[in-house]
């Protein structure tokens, strides 16, 4: 071999590129190698073939476990680990790890590496479940089920785990890639197990070189191509092989595959069961094929024969015709052939298989027992829509057997199931079961004591015999002349007698009135629902979002600023009460506050500073809160002091409460003697006696004032010319007075029906709603011969209480332009409200004279008499003066005070003159 002793030479020095020469990293051993087996060349060809037949052992001299350790580090860093649901000891190098006493590296300890533990194996023990008999510390398994692993799975270094690996269990993660060829370098790996993860492209070649492969799961990935025909090597110990759900394509060649117990394939495509004739198959248990794209006949001798402990075949949902194949395996436990296109009858050598514990599907096939001339099988291969069972065959022959000899029907009877595709309705069908005839010997099966069979036939085999319809159902002879017998339940109103047309076909054109009149009165029920409850959700979320903001940061707001009238005074009287009545008064605006998604901004004393995202929310809060107040009961000086005599008037600082204000209409009619003319004047004194008996409550009442601005972003509430405005505002009114600027005004002006709703509970929409379903549609149909609707009387009330300026000492005052005269003649007395319907935002950014304060009254409308009480008096600051005549208040035009406001309760105050200017 060796005739010079430079090509030796030429060998130690390229020792990197020859297998066995790289073992020796010793050139000058190498060099006296060369020379010494020079002379006996058949020595060296024997060690040489050695050495290549076995290259495994280089990658065993190589794997070490700070190798592996590493390289389990960078697979932690490559599919993602921070994100891992299980990493339990990762990346901690420092660990002291024993496993079943034996001390091992650190990576032993992490979540699913598995390590060797013995290099021999005692007596009893087995590597594949002992982990002995390989190199202690060696990674043995590495398990990572279902445990968010991301990545490719081309990151993994098969080289450095090749020694010892068994095991790898990689299943539910998100790898995606391709498997690599690399993956071939194993030798020892026992079971593979990568299915439901992305993995793509085709399977590498070499895979049969991994002899002691049995157990590889490739299921629901994206893996493509054809199987490669050296995925079973010569001593392939492969016995579980599954491919589902992937996009395999081609045949399959397993005969090397002799160790091989069960193969799934199904949900691929697959044009062939196997490519080739195979030897005989001594082990296999079970193939499953089905949901492929598998067409043609099954010849006779094709694989059925070869396959002699076959127990499991599932070829369902293909394009399978012609005849179904003859059965010799006594071993058969299931057999699906459903939904292919099957045609003629079943073989007489199924009665080697037919036994209760055997399920067998059938149905969704074009199997008749009695049918001729079939279609060919081409054409019922390319038919792409399902074909009646009697359109399938030509003709019908009576006299042949409607079973098979070892098959009858039985008494039971159970419900056809329904498939999408079937040659005949299974609709309320109900037909036998199929039993072993008589002549078949029948010996009892534990869990089968009768002889009635799993099989799943078409009933269009047997012609429908014995069969019968649901309830409520009528079988209808359909069957054509000269073909197979077809029958359908139906219901009986539907099957047609006489032949007379229906009554669609008859009137037309009473569907299109039926479809218009439904379409009305579904458009009409969901405009109702959508005035009812439409934006109730949105209103909802919207307070939600607003409850969640707190103080607001920029944007359109409005501020609330409420102050105690006489509370110096009360403080200075009662001491000690007034800490109890503060209580009471900051729980109620507490409450109210929350109640409309508002937010205190600061706190002083007796004064309260808001801020509401929503004008409208801002309102609600006064109008619940002013409520809220005038319905407390107020503790007595007397309650407090035990003392029954006061020389000090208790309520000297205050007028009358809200609630005398309320009753003094009602006390001023003498209707009371009128209606009861027995009532003596005794009974009065006796009331009045009792009213001064009761100790009297001190009357608290609060002043509150509300502006509108904008926020900018970067902007602070604290000292905002809105809030300073609010507190201008809040220092005009009176005790128990709300008033606000115009730009609050121009906020609300349009929601004056939903703040009449706010009692001392809130706001009630569902009021407001139950007036609109009738009131809108009602408005829709009689436009065009009703007036329009005057303002609703239970709607808030809103009072203009006039405009004021400020006077400049740095220049004179511009003759201000008067605004247009509004007339007040045929309207309501509450006609005075603008209609314009300005935006929030537009109100806020319209020019306006800062020097201006245009102030209205707000109202509920059960306590709008309290007004004329007030009418146009205004605490305001000496500066401020009435802007010209023309911008007086509500109450300085003629008759005012005697018209009425809010709910009108008597035709007495509708016959009041109208208020005019």
């Amino acid at each position: 071999l060796f005739q010079h002793i430079s090509v030796c030479d030429n060998i130690s020095n390229h020792s990197v590129a020859f297998p066995i020469v790289s073992t020796l990293n010793d050139p000058y051993i190498l060099a006296w190698l060369c020379r010494g087996l020079a002379e006996d060349s058949m020595l060296f060809l024997v060690l040489l073939l050695g050495a290549c037949t076995q290259p495994w052992a280089a990658f065993a001299s190589n794997c070490t476990a700070q190798d592996q350790q590493q390289a389990l580090v960078d697979i932690y860093n490559a599919w993602g680990g921070p994100g891992w649901r299980r990493k339990d000891n990762w990346l901690d190098t420092s660990l002291e790890c024993e496993d079943s006493g034996t001390q091992l590296p650190a990576h032993c300890c992490w979540h699913g590496v598995l390590c060797c533990l013995s290099e021999t194996c005692e007596i009893g023990d087995r590597p594949d479940i002992d982990r002995c008999g390989c190199e202690p510390g060696l990674a043995w398994a590495i398990e990572l089920d279902s445990n968010n692993l991301e990545g490719n799975f081309s990151s993994m270094d098969h080289s450095i785990f090749a020694c010892e690996l068994f095991g790898l269990r990689l299943p539910n993660n998100k790898l995606k890639g391709p498997i690599g060829q690399d993956f071939t370098v194993y030798r020892k790996l026992g079971y593979a197990e990568l299915q439901d993860n992305s993995l793509q492209g085709p399977l590498p070649k070499g895979l049969g070189d991994i002899f002691s492969l049995w157990l590889f799961f490739l299921a629901r990935n994206l893996l493509e191509g054809p199987v490669p025909a050296d995925i079973c090597g010569e001593n392939s110990k492969l016995f579980f092989l599954s491919l589902e759900k992937n996009r395999f394509s081609g045949g399959i060649d397993l005969a090397k595959c002799t160790q091989l117990g069960y193969f799934y394939g199904e949900g691929n495509n697959f044009s062939a069961v196997f490519t080739s004739a195979i030897p005989t198959l001594p082990t296999l248990r079970g193939v499953y094929m089905g949901q492929n794209n598998i067409r043609g006949v099954i010849p006779r001798g094709d694989f059925l024969d070869r396959l002699p402990h076959l127990e499991e075949l599932g070829l369902f949902q293909n394009h399978l015709s012609g005849p179904l194949p003859e059965m010799t395996m006594f071993s058969m436990q299931y057999i699906s052939f459903a939904d292919n296109r099957f045609t003629g009858r079943i073989p007489n050598t199924w009665s080697r298989v037919a036994r209760p514990d055997l399920r067998v599907f059938l149905q969704t096939n074009y199997l008749s027992c009695c049918g001729t001339n079939p279609l060919p099988a081409e054409e019922l291969t390319v038919v792409a829509d399902t074909l009646r069972i009697d359109e399938v065959y030509q003709g019908v022959d009576y006299s042949a057997p409607i079973l098979p000899p070892f098959l009858e029907l039985s008494d039971v009877l159970e419900p056809v199931r329904v498939f999408p595709r079937q040659s005949f309705k299974a609709t309320g069908l109900r037909c036998p079961q199929l039993k072993l005839s008589e002549l078949v010997d029948f010996e009892p099966i534990p869990g089968h004591p009768t002889s009635n069979l799993q099989w799943y036939l078409d009933p269009s085999y047997y012609m429908f015999e014995k069969c019968v319809c649901e309830e409520g159902l009528q079988l209808v002879n359909l069957t054509k002349p000269g073909r197979l017998p077809y029958l359908e339940c139906q219901a009986p109103e539907l099957v047609a007698s006489d032949g007379s047309d229906s009554w669609e076909e008859a009137y037309p054109w009473a569907i299109v009135i039926i479809v218009v009149v439904g379409c009305f009165l579904l458009i009409t029920m969901l405009l109702g629902l959508y005035l009812y409850k439409g934006t109730e959700v949105v209103q909802r979320l919207n307070n939600l979002k607003k409850r969640m903001h707190g103080l607001p940061t920029s944007g359109p707001f409005t501020a609330v600023v409420t102050d105690i009238q006489g509370w110096t005074a009360l403080c200075a009287q009662f001491p000690e009460l007034s800490w109890k009545v503060l209580s009471i008064h900051n729980s109620i605006l507490r409450k109210a506050r929350w109640n409309n998604f508002g937010s205190t901004h600061e706190t002083e004393g007796d004064s309260f500073t808001m801020v509401f995202y929503d004008a409208k929310d801002a309102v609600a809060f006064c109008l619940q809160a002013q409520q809220m107040l005038g319905l407390q009961q107020w503790p007595s000086p007397k309650e407090e002091n035990g003392d029954d005599d006061h020389s000090t008037p208790l309520t000297s600082p205050y007028a009358a409460s809200v609630s005398e204000l309320l009753s003094k209409k009602s006390r001023s009619n003498q209707s009371f003697s009128l209606l009861h003319p027995l009532s003596s004047s005794k009974d009065r004194m006796k009331r009045q006696s009792m009213i001064q008996e009761a100790p009297t409550p001190i009357d608290i009442r609060v002043r509150m004032g509300l502006a509108t601005g904008f926020l900018c972003a970067g902007e602070t509430l604290h000292g905002h010319p809105t809030i300073e405005l609010a507190k201008e505002v809040s220092d005009a009114a009176t005790g128990g007075q709300i008033l606000m600027e115009d730009s609050t005004f121009d906020a609300v002006k349009d929601n004056l029906g939903e703040l009449g709703t706010v009692d001392a509970q809130g706001m009630h929409l569902d009021r407001l709603r139950m007036r609109r379903v009738f009131y809108w549609p009602a408005c829709f149909l009689c436009r065009l011969f009703a007036p329009a609707p005057s303002a609703n009387s239970e709607d808030a009330v809103v009072l203009d209480m006039g405009t004021y300026t400020k006077p400049r000492p740095d220049q004179e005052q511009a003759q201000a332009q008067p605004p247009p005269r509004m007339s007040f003649a045929g309207r309501s007395p509450r006609s005075f409200l603008l209609t314009s319907r300005l935006s929030l935002v537009g109100s806020m950014h319209k020019p306006a004279n800062p020097n201006e304060l245009r102030l209205y009254q707000v109202l509920p409308p059960s306590h709008a008499e309290c007004a004329k009480v007030w009418g146009s008096r205004l605490r305001l600051r000496k500066e401020l003066s009435l802007k010209d005549p023309l911008s007086k208040g509500y109450f300085e035009a003629p008759g005012t005070l005697a018209a009425p406001l809010g709910i009108c309760k008597s035709p007495a105050d509708a016959s009041l003159p109208l208020v005019t200017t």
